[in-house]
């Protein structure tokens, strides 16, 4: 990609978008890449029933609301707070309604969606934190650095 900026007296800019890649991926890159990608699948398959399971062991579920659980304290105070009813929308209603119906498709492509950023940015920085102390230990032996951009501008005169 090239950017001239051209001034109308004839002296211009030039900006140009080059990418730098690295020159080879290491085979603990490969590894930690293969980590990353793993952990992303995962907790993009796992989140929608991980947030089910949440909303149903605090009580919400397709019998309705459990007594004595998160669910009717959380029913309880709403209700006291609106003088006597739940309103419609509010916290305790679609947690229910996610309790006796689903997530939906809409809802399930969100939780997917969250799960796949958790695991991208868990998986990368779980791989930073253990990759520190092997960086340490190598200092200055390693011409590649895993954390530097893929693209980068330049300005020529």
């Amino acid at each position: 990609q090239r950017l001239d900026i051209s001034p109308s007296k004839g002296i211009g800019q030039t900006w140009i978008l080059e990418p730098i890649m690295p020159s080879t991926i290491s085979k603990d890159q490969k590894s930690m890449y293969k980590k990353i990608g793993i952990a992303t699948v995962a907790l993009s398959v796992a989140m929608p029933y991980a947030i089910m399971g949440i909303i149903s062991s605090m009580g919400f579920t397709a019998g309705g609301i459990s007594a004595g659980s998160i669910a009717a304290g959380m029913m309880s105070a709403e209700a006291i707070a609106s003088g006597g009813g739940v309103a419609a929308g509010g916290t305790v209603a679609v947690l229910q309604s996610i309790g006796a119906s689903g997530l939906g498709a809409a809802g399930f492509a969100g939780a997917m969606g969250a799960g796949g950023v958790i695991g991208a940015s868990g998986g990368r920085l779980a791989t930073a934190v253990m990759g520190k102390s092997e960086e340490q230990k190598n200092e200055g032996t390693s011409s590649s650095n895993t954390n530097m951009a893929y693209c980068n501008w330049r300005h020529w005169e």
